[in-house]
């Protein structure tokens, strides 16, 4: 009876686990698993089904335990389930490897295997073998199937990661993009295309549509699914804004999902906030950077996004003067990314910010025999060496990244580099070198498709060849070029004036022939008689009309300077008299300390207040008041016909206490 009650229970359970799986009831699944293991812990069947309801809880950690022990020996093979785990856990090397024993086993292409496989290489940076299998899935797919979708979201998504890590112009001129009304996935895959070819107006309509999208269809998402949905879209609609200058709309936006639960964006929004506020307050800097730099966020960003916040981490250092760090770290971020050259500019930044100009040049230049076509390295090294006003090495490394990309005519006819070719030339003195230089690169220029089909059309470099042959007197070779000019674009003034201006010094008749070519002045709004008042090349304020109409000029004035007072003068206060006299020398001057003593000191017989010798007085017979000069004369003939006899004076004695010396009166 009670084995017949067990196994209804298990029916019942059984049963209740089924509808809770079609209905995606995942926390209830989990519930019923864990009662039927209680009744039969070795089923084999419930310890699958729980394997699986862990991995849609994304509970991967305890999915690969279970795994692990209770199918060590089992005949059950979990292998897909296994490497899936590894896969979302950041395990790629185990998970490879597992792929490449189940590929050696299975004699057919399993789609889903493929897969699987297509995302393990996405995680690894490898888009172009990514898109390949996906290419392959889409097209043995149904297209009324909900994987083919996916596999459309997933193809776009590896392609906008081949756009964004590589930067190669060929890849980004690929127009076979397939954009869709109904996934807002999709959308927001073909706006990250967009992106990285630099379409931001499209990649903009994209954002906005995939966000209608998620909100639209939001009722069969959970809540947090749906706020981490739209986070996503709207980082990318951030950057979208940053990258068309809309600074303060990419903050708002940015600062809104700085406490994000999804990692990823909270670290994208802070590091994106540290490129445009740059260095304005590098303690905050440093701190959204942790966010971007921490364990969890690096475990789920993708590699291009890895290089970008620790290239910024690297350089923040550098503006807080950290340069063992920076270089530190810089080293290492080249041995990983051994193609980015802006991490060697930021090596030889910090030597150059620690006043050693020459050290940082020969570090460039030892990265350029390393990396010779690398024209951001050269370029650097040639500003530090203009900066020493060193012209002529800064020619040599130009010349040196010239030889080194000679084969490559789009690189070395660049309209960039032969205008600094073109000025250094000038600066060292070598006009003829440099009128070669750009007569060759004109005919490269008129003559090659590559540069006609580019962005870079030539029209305004030959403009610039043009007005340089004019002003070096090469009036003949301007005649072509402004006429080519011309032709193209007959509307074109600038053109037109330059030619005339070319003719007047070759020929003067089709100069003027070209002159009714040129459009009329508005007279409107011209004073003419204010015109006519003015002669060329002087002021209107040094000239005055005088009656007979011939102009005179102004007599000079000679301006009266203001008198310069003391600062914190007080104009109500009379000044001192004796502001200009010696302070030594002035009434109110007092000796201080010991020098009062020099007051009483001086020449025997000198004239004191009081009486003559001795300062006592002593002179002063019968009491009389004298004036200063009989005082004097007293001093020395006294009018009595008796000498008077002086009081002794006590010298000064050096110790208190000591004897004292008899004086000598004077007689």
């Amino acid at each position: 009876m009670a084995s017949t009650t067990k196994e209804q229970q298990v029916t019942k359970l059984f049963t209740d686990l089924k509808a809770a799986v079609d209905d995606y009831d995942d926390e209830l699944s989990l519930q019923l698993c864990d009662k039927l293991l209680k009744l039969n812990p070795n089923d084999h069947l419930t310890l699958q089904c729980k394997v699986v309801t862990l991995i849609r809880l994304e509970k991967y950690k305890e999915a690969l335990t279970m795994i692990a022990r209770q199918f060590k020996n089992s005949d059950i093979d979990l292998s897909y389930e296994k490497m899936y785990c590894y896969y979302r856990t950041n395990q790629l090397l185990p998970a490879m490897e597992l792929l490449q024993e189940l590929k050696a086993k299975s004699t057919q292409q399993d789609p889903s295997l493929l897969y699987l496989e297509a995302q393990l290489l996405y995680s690894q940076g490898q888009f172009e073998k990514t898109i390949e299998i996906y290419e392959t899935l889409l097209k043995s797919s149904d297209k009324n199937d909900s994987f083919y979708d996916e596999i459309q979201v997933n193809l776009l998504a590896a392609k906008a990661g081949l756009l964004f890590s590589s930067n190669k112009a060929e890849e980004k001129d690929k127009a076979d993009l397939k954009e869709s009304a109904d996934l807002y996935e999709v959308a927001y895959n073909a706006a990250s295309v967009y992106l990285a070819r630099g379409d931001l107006k499209k990649a903009q309509q994209q954002l906005e549509l995939a966000r209608k999208q998620c909100n639209e269809k939001s009722n069969g998402m959970s809540p947090e699914e749906h706020e981490e949905e739209l986070a996503v879209i709207t980082t990318q609609l951030g950057y979208t804004y940053q990258l068309q200058g809309r600074s303060e709309d990419a903050i708002k936006i940015y600062k809104s999902l700085l406490k994000s639960k999804n990692v990823t964006v909270s670290a994208v929004a802070s590091n994106n906030m540290v490129s445009i506020e740059q260095t304005k307050d590098l303690q905050e800097v440093a701190a959204k950077l942790k966010v971007a730099t921490s364990k969890e966020a690096e475990s789920k960003l993708k590699n291009y996004q890895k290089r970008v916040i620790s290239m910024n981490e690297t350089l923040l250092q550098l503006y807080s003067n950290k340069y063992s760090a920076c270089r530190d770290q810089a080293q290492k971020l080249t041995e990983k990314y051994p193609n980015n050259d802006n991490l060697y500019l930021i090596l030889a930044s910090a030597t150059y910010h620690q006043h050693k100009a020459e050290k940082a040049v020969e570090e460039l230049q030892k990265f350029a025999e390393k990396k010779p076509t690398s024209l951001a390295i050269r370029f650097a090294t040639i500003q530090l060496q203009l900066l020493q006003s060193h012209t002529a090495d800064a020619l040599a490394t130009l010349k040196h990244y010239l030889e080194s990309v000679k084969g490559d005519a789009k690189a070395y006819y660049k309209p960039a580099v032969i205008a600094l070719l073109v000025w250094l030339y000038e600066q060292t003195g070598q006009s003829e070198k440099s009128m070669e230089i750009l007569d060759e690169a004109s005919t490269v220029w008129k003559n090659d498709g590559s540069f006609k089909s580019d962005t870079i059309a030539p029209t305004s470099t030959i403009k610039q060849t043009a007005a340089f042959k004019l002003k070096t007197g090469r009036f003949q070779d301007a005649v072509a070029d402004y006429e080519q000019l011309v032709k193209a674009d007959p509307s074109d003034a600038q053109s037109i004036a330059g030619l005339i201006a070319a003719y007047a010094e070759v020929d003067p008749k089709k100069a003027e022939q070209y002159g009714n070519a040129l459009p009329s002045i508005a007279l409107n709004n011209l004073d003419v008689e204010t015109l006519e008042k003015i002669v060329p090349g002087v002021k209107r304020g040094y000239v005055k009309k005088d009656p007979n109409g011939v102009h005179v000029k102004k007599p000079k004035t000679r301006k009266k300077r203001a008198t310069l007072f003391p600062k914190n003068m007080n104009p109500d206060v009379k000044p001192d008299p004796e502001r200009w006299v010696p302070k030594q020398e002035r009434s109110t001057f007092r000796m201080k300390g010991k020098n009062k003593k020099a007051l009483n000191k001086g020449p025997q017989g000198i004239s004191t207040e009081g009486g003559g010798i001795g300062g006592t007085g002593s002179a002063n017979i019968g009491g009389k008041k004298l004036a200063p000069a009989a005082a004097v004369t007293a001093a020395v003939v006294p009018d009595s016909p008796e000498p008077v006899k002086a009081k002794p004076t006590a010298a000064p004695s050096a110790k208190s206490g000591g004897k004292k010396k008899k004086g000598k009166s004077r007689r």
